[in-house]
C-alpha cells in the first residue's frame, strides 16, 4: 500500500506549491481536488470545449512533481452541484439537476485528459418534499435516481477509460449512499465496470457508531463484501460523532485493525490522506506538519502490523 494525499488540504496554495509540499512529505501519489485554484472543472473549458493548452500546462505541472496521478476529486459538497434536488423554488429542479449532471460529465473529461485513472463521486443531501404547502424532510432518498444518474455517468466514463469510485458519506452529508447495503445496491443497480467503490475511514467510524455497530467490524465487513470492487481509500480520523477528518491517531478509529484487514484482502490501492481543509489547517505551513504526522502514523502502523 502506498500513500497519496488530497490537495484540498492545501487550498490556499497554488497547485505547484501544493504538489511540492505533498512530494516533500514523502507521499507517492496525489488525489487532485477539483476546486479553485487547483483544478476547478470549468477552468479547463473555454467556449464549451476543453482548453487543450490549459490541459497541457496542468499535465506539465503534474508531471514535474513526481507524484503518481491517483484520482480526481471534483468539488461536489460545497459548489452548486446537486443531482438529486427535486423542487427548489424559485428555481426549476430539473434544470438544476441537468446542470449538475453536465458538471460531472465535464469532470470525467478533465480526469481523462489529465490522465487520472479514477474519479471520486458521492451522493448529495436532500430528501425534501413539499406536501400541501409544507416542506417536509425524510431521512433517506430513493436510490433509483442515484442509480439512473450514476449509470449515465458510468457509461460516459467507460468511453474515456476512467473508473468512477463511489464514496459513502455519513448521515451528516448525504441522504442516499451512507451504508454498505446502500453502496452495494447502487453498484449492483448500475452494474458497470466503470463504477467501483471506495471507503473513507472517518465515514465508516461515524456511520458504524450511528448504527450502534463496532467500527472495526463494520470496516472489515465493507472490505469483505466489496472485495475487488474496493479500489480506493481515504484515510482520516474522528471521534465517532462528527466527520472531522483529523490526522490518523487523533481520534478513535483502529487503523491497525483496518490495515490488517486490507492486507489480508490483498488491497493494493493507495491510502489517500484527506485531512480537514477548514480552521487553521490549510494555512501555510500547517499542511506540511499534518501531512508529516499522517505519514509517520501510517508507516509506523503498517510496520507494526507487518505490512510496512
Amino acid at each position: 500500500m502506498k500513500l497519496a494525499a488530497v490537495t484540498s488540504l492545501l487550498k490556499y496554495y497554488p497547485l505547484p506549491a501544493a504538489l511540492r509540499t505533498i512530494a516533500d512529505a514523502g507521499y507517492q501519489g496525489v488525489e487532485l481536488w477539483g476546486g479553485l485554484p487547483h483544478a476547478y472543472t470549468d477552468d479547463f473549458y473555454d467556449g464549451g470545449r476543453l482548453d487543450q493548452a490549459c490541459i497541457a500546462r496542468a499535465r506539465a505541472v503534474l508531471g514535474d512533481c513526481g507524484l503518481e496521478p491517483v484520482a480526481f476529486l471534483p468539488e461536489q459538497c460545497f459548489y452548486p452541484v446537486h443531482y438529486l434536488v427535486t423542487d427548489a423554488p424559485p428555481f426549476e429542479g430539473a434544470r438544476l439537476r441537468a446542470r449538475s449532471i453536465a458538471y460531472f460529465e465535464r469532470a470525467i473529461e478533465v480526469a481523462a485528459a489529465l490522465r487520472f485513472p479514477k474519479m471520486v463521486v458521492t451522493t448529495p443531501f436532500w430528501g425534501w418534499q413539499e406536501v400541501d404547502g409544507t416542506w417536509r424532510h425524510a431521512a433517506k432518498t430513493d436510490l433509483a435516481p442515484v442509480i439512473e444518474v450514476l449509470g449515465g455517468l458510468a457509461r460516459h466514463a467507460e468511453r474515456r477509460d476512467v473508473t468512477l469510485v463511489l464514496e459513502p458519506l455519513t448521515f451528516l452529508e448525504t441522504t442516499a449512499v451512507e451504508t454498505l447495503d446502500e453502496l452495494l445496491a447502487v453498484l449492483d443497480g448500475v452494474a458497470s465496470p466503470a463504477l467501483a467503490a471506495m471507503l473513507d475511514t472517518g465515514h465508516v467510524n461515524v456511520t458504524a457508531r450511528a448504527l450502534g455497530d463496532d467500527p472495526t467490524a463494520c470496516f472489515a465487513a465493507h472490505v469483505e463484501r466489496l472485495s475487488a470492487r474496493l479500489q480506493h481509500l481515504h484515510i482520516d480520523d474522528n471521534r465517532g460523532d462528527l466527520d472531522t477528518h483529523l490526522v490518523p491517531g487523533e481520534g478513535t478509529f483502529d487503523f491497525a485493525a483496518a490495515y490488517r484487514t486490507l492486507a489480508q484482502a490483498g488491497y493494493e490501492g493507495f491510502l489517500s490522506a484527506e485531512l480537514m481543509m477548514f480552521g487553521a489547517n490549510p494555512v501555510p505551513p500547517r499542511p506540511a506538519e499534518l501531512l508529516a504526522r499522517t505519514r509517520d502514523h501510517t508507516l509506523a502502523t503498517l510496520e507494526r502490523v507487518g505490512h510496512g
